[in-house]
C-alpha cells in the first residue's frame, strides 16, 4: 500500500522534538569523563573558539569535574548581530518588521528569499520592483523597494506538487577554493604514450583511468614537481596500442596481435562502455584489457576489438534513453551555480524513498523518537530535503514530489514492493534508499527505463549501473585526496598503520607503493626519523587512543626544530581525547579529509542554517544539511537544458557538501568531492 508522508505529520513530529536554548547568556557545565572541548562544542552547537574565549584555561586541556562557562546560542547570535552592524538604529528594526514598508535596508547575510518571506511577497516581485538586483545582486546596507503586502502572487505549494512563478531568486552559493593541481619523478623500461591533461584532473584520477599508480606517473614525468596544469602533455604507461596511435618505446618490445576469436566494431555516438558490454555480452574489464586505449575514455568513431570466444556477436536492441555523460574522468571547470540556468518548460518528478519504518510494531511515535536514532536521522534528512523543495518552490520550478516509506533495515526494504505497486512512469529521479544492500536491490528493479537512482548516504561501492549516482565519496577517495595534497607539496610522508588495518595496507601497496608505511608499534622511535629542510608528514590510521597520544607526545616538542605535520585519513575521534590538547593539534597542523566542511562557525553563519532554525526552532545537524544539499543539487541538475546526467561533468557545492562527479569503468557515477580540513592558529578548523 502506498505510504505518502504528509507535511502535516512531519510538522507534528518536529514540534514534539524541537529543542530550545538555555535562557540567559551563559550556563555552567561540569566536565564529564571523556569530554573534550570539541565534543562539548558539538553538543551545545557552538564553535570551539567561543568556549575557549570564555574559558582560556581550556586551551591547556580540561579536567573531569571541572566547570566551564558555556555561552548560549541566543547570546552568541546577539553578539554576532552587534558586531556585524554595531551602528544599527532602532528605526531600522521597525522598518524591517513592517510588512507594509515602502523600503527595506538590507541587513548582513540577508537573502532575497528571507526578505520575501518577511514581507509576504515573492522573489519575483522583489526583482520587478528593483531591476538593479538582476545585475548587481543583493548588497548589505543597500535600500530596496517593497510594495504593499497584498501584491498579487501566483504561488501554489502542495505536498505533492510545486508550481510557482517564472523567475529565480538570488542564491548565494558557498565560495570555496577549488582543488589545486598535483605533482611528481623518473623511470625506464616501460612503454608509454602521451596524453593531454584535462581541466581539474588530478594525479589520482589519471592513475585510475590509466591503470597505474600516482608514483609511476611521477616517475615518468619529473616536471610534475612544478604542478599539474590543464592542457599539459604528460606520459602515461601504455600496455598495448593500436595502429595510428603514437606510442613511444623506451625498450625493445612488440605489441601482442589481436586474438583470432574477436570482432572489430566502430563506436557510435551516444554509446557507453556499459551499453557496449551489454550489447555484446562481454565484461567491461575484458573490453579494457583488449583495448587499453579505453583508459583514456570512449570516443565516437574509435575502433574496438570485441572478444567473441568463437561465438558470433549478437547485437541487442539499444535502450532509447541516453545515459551517456561527459567522457572526462572527473568533473571539469570551476564550480557552477545551476540555479541561474534552470529551464522551466517541462515538469519533472522526483521520488524520495526514506526509511521512516512507520509500521514498526509495538512502539508509539514518542517512544521511538526517544530511542530510535535511525528514525531521528531519517527525519533530520527529510527536513533538510523539505527545505530544498521549498527553495525549488520559490525558484518557480514545475516539480512533482512523492515521498514513500522504504521500511528499511540494513539488509531489507519495501522498495521492490513500492516499485511494483506505485506509478513511477513519470519519475525522473529517485533519492534513496539509504543502505547499500537496498541500493543494490533497487538498481536491479528500477521502475522505468529512464529513471536515475541517487544513493544519498552510503559510501560503500554499490552494484555497478550507469543509472546509479553515488553522492557519498568512497573512503579510498578521501585517502587519495590527502596523499595527493602532501605529494604535491614535496613532503616526506610516513603512513603509520595499525596492524589490523589490512585494507589501508593493500590500498597503499596498490596505489602508492613508494610511500613509506610503518606499523604503530614503531611510533616510540618516530622522532628519530625527522629530517630538516622538508615537511615531515605522519598520517595515522588507527583506532587506538594510545597510538594517537604517543604520536603527538613524541612530535609536539620537536616542532621548534623541524617542520612537522600530523594527519589522518578521516576525522578520527582519537584526536579528540582529552589528554591531547587543542594547542598541540594546532602546533602539529593536524589535517584530515572530510566529506563536509564541518566548521561549526561556517554552519551557524550559513543562510540555510538560519532558515532551518526559523522553521524548526533547532540548528540543523549534518544529516539535515546533507538532506538539503543532496536534494537541492539533484533538483537543480534535473532542470538544466540537457537534463540530470549531462550535468555530471560540472562541479557544484552547496552548504557543506561538494559534488564532483566521475564515472568509473563499470558505469556508476560517483562523487569525488572532498574537503581538506586543518586546525589553524585561531583554534578553528578551516578548509585548505
Amino acid at each position: 500500500m502506498k505510504k505518502k508522508l504528509f507535511i502535516a505529520l512531519a510538522a507534528f513530529v518536529f514540534t514534539t522534538t524541537a529543542s530550545f536554548g538555555q535562557q540567559g547568556s551563559f550556563v555552567q557545565y561540569r566536565v564529564n569523563k571523556g569530554d573534550t572541548v570539541s565534543k562539548i562544542a558539538r553538543e551545545n552547537q557552538i564553535p570551539v573558539s567561543e568556549i575557549l574565549k570564555y574559558n582560556p584555561d581550556a586551551k591547556s586541556g580540561i579536567n573531569e569535574n571541572s566547570f566551564l562557562l558555556i555561552p548560549t546560542k541566543e547570546f552568541l547570535e546577539k553578539e554576532n548581530n552587534k558586531s556585524s552592524n554595531p551602528l544599527k538604529k532602532e528605526t531600522v528594526k521597525q522598518a524591517v518588521s513592517s510588512a507594509s514598508a515602502d523600503t527595506h535596508m538590507v541587513q548582513p547575510k540577508e537573502t532575497l528569499y528571507s526578505i520575501s518571506k518577511k514581507y509576504g511577497v515573492s522573489v519575483t516581485d522583489l526583482y520587478s520592483w528593483n531591476p538593479s538586483l538582476k545585475d548587481g545582486g543583493l548588497k548589505s546596507g543597500s535600500t530596496i523597494y517593497i510594495a504593499a503586502a497584498d501584491t498579487s502572487k501566483k504561488q501554489i505549494f502542495e505536498s505533492k506538487e510545486v508550481v510557482v512563478s517564472n523567475q529565480q531568486p538570488k542564491r548565494i552559493p558557498a565560495k570555496l577554493p577549488s582543488s589545486a593541481a598535483d605533482t611528481i619523478k623518473d623511470i625506464n623500461n616501460i612503454y608509454f604514450k602521451t596524453i593531454d591533461v584535462e581541466p581539474q584532473a588530478t594525479l589520482y584520477s589519471l592513475a585510475v583511468i590509466n591503470n597505474t599508480t600516482v608514483q609511476r606517473l611521477l616517475e615518468l614525468n619529473p616536471e610534475l614537481k612544478d604542478g599539474l596544469k590543464s592542457g599539459q602533455k604528460i606520459k602515461v604507461p601504455a600496455y598495448g596500442y593500436k595502429a595510428g596511435e603514437k606510442v613511444v618505446e623506451l625498450t625493445a618490445g612488440k605489441a601482442k596481435p589481436a586474438p583470432s576469436n574477436t570482432t572489430t566494431i566502430t563506436v557510435e555516438p551516444k554509446q557507453t562502455l556499459y551499453s557496449i558490454s551489454k550489447q555484446y555480452g562481454v565484461s567491461i574489464t575484458d573490453l579494457v584489457k583488449q583495448n587499453p586505449e579505453l583508459n583514456q575514455g570512449l570516443r565516437s568513431g574509435m575502433e574496438l576489438i570485441i572478444p567473441t570466444d568463437g561465438a558470433p556477436a549478437v547485437k541487442k536492441e539499444e535502450s532509447k534513453v541516453d545515459f551517456d555523460i561527459p567522457q572526462a574522468s572527473v568533473s571539469t571547470g570551476g564550480y557552477v551555480d545551476f540555479s541561474t540556468s534552470v529551464v522551466r518548460s517541462n515538469r519533472k518528478e522526483i521520488a524520495l524513498l526514506l526509511p521512516f519504518n512507520a509500521n514498526k510494531a509495538g512502539m508509539d511515535i514518542d517512544t521511538r523518537l526517544q530511542s530510535d536514532g535511525f528514525l531521528n536521522l531519517t527525519l533530520d534528512f527529510y527536513t533538510g530535503a523539505l527545505m530544498a523543495i521549498d527553495y525549488a518552490k520559490n525558484l518557480g520550478l514545475p516539480l512533482t514530489v512523492n515521498v514513500y516509506d522504504s521500511n528499511e533495515t540494513k539488509n531489507s526494504s519495501s522498495v521492490k514492493n513500492i516499485f511494483n505497486t506505485e506509478n513511477f512512469d513519470d519519475t525522473d529521479v529517485i533519492i534513496g534508499p539509504f543502505f547499500k544492500a537496498n541500493v543494490d536491490e533497487a538498481v536491479k528493479v528500477l521502475p522505468n527505463d529512464k529513471v536515475v537512482l541517487i544513493s544519498p548516504l552510503s559510501n560503500e561501492k554499490a552494484t555497478p549501473s550507469n543509472r546509479l549516482v553515488q553522492t557519498m565519496p568512497y573512503s579510498d577517495v578521501l585517502k587519495s585526496q590527502l596523499l595527493d595534497h602532501f605529494i604535491r607539496s614535496g613532503a616526506k610522508i610516513t603512513v603509520v598503520v595499525d596492524d589490523k588495518k589490512t585494507s589501508t595496507k593493500q590500498f597503499m601497496q596498490r596505489h602508492y607503493p613508494n610511500v613509506k608505511v610503518i606499523s604503530t608499534t614503531l611510533i616510540k622511535d618516530i622522532d628519530k626519523t625527522l629530517v630538516s629542510g622538508q615537511n615531515n608528514v605522519f598520517i595515522l590510521d588507527s583506532n587506538s587512543i594510545a597510538s594517537a597520544l604517543l604520536l603527538t607526545d613524541k612530535l609536539k616538542n620537536k616542532v621548534r626544530d623541524f617542520n612537522i605535520q600530523v594527519a589522518s585519513f578521516d576525522k578520527n575521534d582519537i584526536f579528540d581525547y582529552s589528554e591531547i590538547k587543542i594547542q598541540t593539534l594546532v602546533d602539529l597542523k593536524y589535517t584530515f579529509p572530510s566529506v563536509t566542511r564541518d566548521s561549526e562557525e561556517s554552519k551557524m553563519e550559513s543562510e540555510f542554517a538560519k532558515e532551518y532554525k526559523d522553521k524548526y526552532n533547532v540548528h540543523p545537524n549534518r544529516f539535515a544539511t546533507r538532506g538539503y544539499d543532496v536534494t537541492l543539487d539533484v533538483i537543480l541538475r534535473m532542470f538544466q537544458k540537457d537534463g540530470f546526467l549531462k550535468t555530471a561533468g560540472q562541479k557544484t557545492q552547496e552548504v557543506e557538501n561538494r559534488f564532483i562527479y566521475s564515472r568509473n569503468p563499470e558505469g556508476t557515477i560517483r562523487n569525488t568531492g572532498v574537503y581538506l580540513m586543518q586546525y589553524s592558529d585561531d583554534l578553528t578548523v578551516k578548509v585548505l
